[in-house]
C-alpha cells in the first residue's frame, strides 16, 4: 500500500448526451496530488448510511469540491424559487458524509459548493441570491469570461484577529477568486465564520474542536502556484490526512 494519505473526492452527477456520468474537474485532482501530496479517489454515490460509515474509516481525507449547481432548498428550509442548476443524487450523499466527516474528526477541506454544503450539513441556511441583499458586492466574474479572467482574483479576503487560519494560510489578508451566487446565511453551531469579505459575506469557515476541517466559499484548487495561501491550505490538508493516516 502506498505511504501516501489517501483523500476521497467528492464529485458530481451529470447528464452528458443524456447519460449520466459522475465527474470531478481535473484542477481538484491534481490540487491533491500535486500540493496536498496525496492520492485521490471519487467517491461514488449512492451510499446509504452504513457505507459512509465504512469510507470514514478507509480514508485519511475528503474534498468536498466546487460545483456549478446548487443545493436543492428542500435541505435547508430555502425557497422554492431559489435558483439550480440542481444535484440531488449528490445532495443525498454530500450532506450525510458531511456529519460523519465532522463527527469522526476526518480531516477534510470543503470548497466553494462544498463550503455551503458544510453549513447545510451541519444545520445551517443559505442565501439563494446574494445579488438580492443590499451593500453586497459581486461574487463572480461574467459567465462567459475567459478562463483566467473567471478565475482570476476577484476581491480581497480577510481574516479575523488571531484566527488559527492565519497561520495556515500564512497571511491575514489576500485576494480570491469568486465565482459564487449564494452564499452562507444562518450559520451551522459548530462552524466558526473566520474570514469574510469585504461586504461581510462568510469566505472562510472551520469547525470548532476539530483537527482540520475548513471550508472555503472560493475555488483554493486553482493555480495554487499563483497563491501561496492556497497552497499552504492544500499542504496543510495534506498533513492532516498524513497524520491521520500515520495514527491509524
Amino acid at each position: 500500500m502506498s505511504a501516501l494519505p489517501s483523500i476521497a473526492l467528492i464529485g458530481d452527477v451529470k447528464d452528458i448526451a443524456g447519460m449520466p456520468y459522475h465527474v470531478v474537474g481535473d484542477k481538484y485532482v491534481r490540487s491533491i496530488r500535486d500540493y496536498a501530496g496525496a492520492m485521490p479517489f471519487l467517491v461514488l454515490p449512492p451510499l446509504d448510511a452504513a457505507e459512509i460509515d465504512l469510507i470514514t474509516d478507509r480514508f485519511d481525507g475528503f474534498m468536498f469540491t466546487g460545483s456549478a449547481s446548487n443545493i436543492h432548498p428542500s435541505h435547508w428550509n430555502g425557497p422554492a424559487d431559489t435558483p439550480g442548476p440542481f444535484d440531488e443524487i449528490r445532495d443525498e450523499l454530500a450532506l450525510l458524509l458531511v456529519r460523519t466527516v465532522v463527527e469522526k474528526q476526518v480531516p477534510a477541506l470543503f470548497i466553494c459548493r462544498g463550503f455551503q454544503e458544510l453549513n447545510v450539513g451541519l444545520g445551517g441556511t443559505l442565501e439563494p441570491e446574494l445579488k438580492r441583499l443590499p451593500s453586497r458586492i459581486e461574487h463572480h466574474a461574467p459567465e462567459h469570461a475567459p478562463l483566467e479572467e473567471l478565475y482570476g482574483p476577484f476581491h480581497d479576503m480577510e481574516l479575523s484577529e488571531n484566527s488559527p487560519l492565519i497561520q495556515v494560510f500564512g497571511t491575514r489578508r489576500f485576494a480570491v477568486n469568486s465565482l459564487h451566487y449564494q452564499g452562507l446565511a444562518d450559520i451551522a453551531p459548530r462552524l466558526h465564520v473566520e474570514g469574510t469579505a469585504p461586504d461581510g459575506t462568510p469566505e472562510a469557515v472551520r469547525v470548532v474542536d476539530h483537527p482540520f476541517a475548513i471550508g472555503v466559499q472560493w475555488h483554493a484548487e486553482y493555480r495554487p502556484d499563483l497563491s501561496p495561501p492556497n497552497a499552504r491550505l492544500l499542504a496543510a490538508f495534506g498533513t492532516a490526512a498524513r497524520d491521520r493516516r500515520q495514527a491509524r
